[in-house]
């Protein structure tokens, strides 16, 4: 659909092009244009209906790309079209793989005692033990990160099994 701009740039260069050829032909230099009076019949035009301009695709957009560039198949854009109980099938299955690595994650957490309790004697000779949460906290969060991959490739890997075991069911 054109714009307004683009539809009066064109109706000005129609004019321009007839101008030009006009004033290279005798008649147009013979006539000169007719000045609007006012009144019916006057030869400007004013009395006539407005033409209507029909509203055609344009052969190129306004940033220089064709319809055809402009339409993009599926498997050009990569389009994967889901059904609701497909897309919470593949959003359950990607959310048991995250908490799978997350516990993985934990599990492989290296977390000296050493740093995290700190024992001391209290009152009465009894043995006060303080744990550090804030460090057994870090070092989850720590190994979380570098387990679980982020990466483009390494989520596209991963969609993309998902993908073949839904496939495959």
């Amino acid at each position: 659909m054109k714009t307004v701009l683009e539809q009066l740039m064109e109706l000005q260069e129609q004019v321009d092009s007839l101008k030009a050829h006009f004033r290279n032909t005798e008649s147009f230099k013979a006539e000169p244009d007719p000045v609007c009076d006012g009144f019916e019949g006057c030869g400007c035009g004013c009395d006539e209906p407005p033409v209507e301009v029909e509203d055609e695709d344009p052969e190129f957009d306004s940033a220089g790309f064709s319809i055809a560039d402009r339409e993009v198949s599926a498997e050009e854009a990569q389009v994967i079209v889901f059904t609701r109980e497909e897309l919470i099938t593949f959003a359950a299955e990607l959310a048991d793989r995250v908490i799978s690595k997350c516990k993985e994650a934990v599990t492989d957490t290296n977390i000296d005692a050493d740093d995290v309790v700190e024992l001391s004697m209290g009152y009465g000779y009894q043995i006060e033990m303080e744990l550090d949460q804030d460090s057994i906290v870090r070092s989850i969060h720590d190994e979380i990160d570098n387990t679980i991959e982020t990466d483009n490739d390494s989520i596209e890997d991963e969609v993309n099994d998902i993908l073949r075991t839904m496939n495959e069911n």
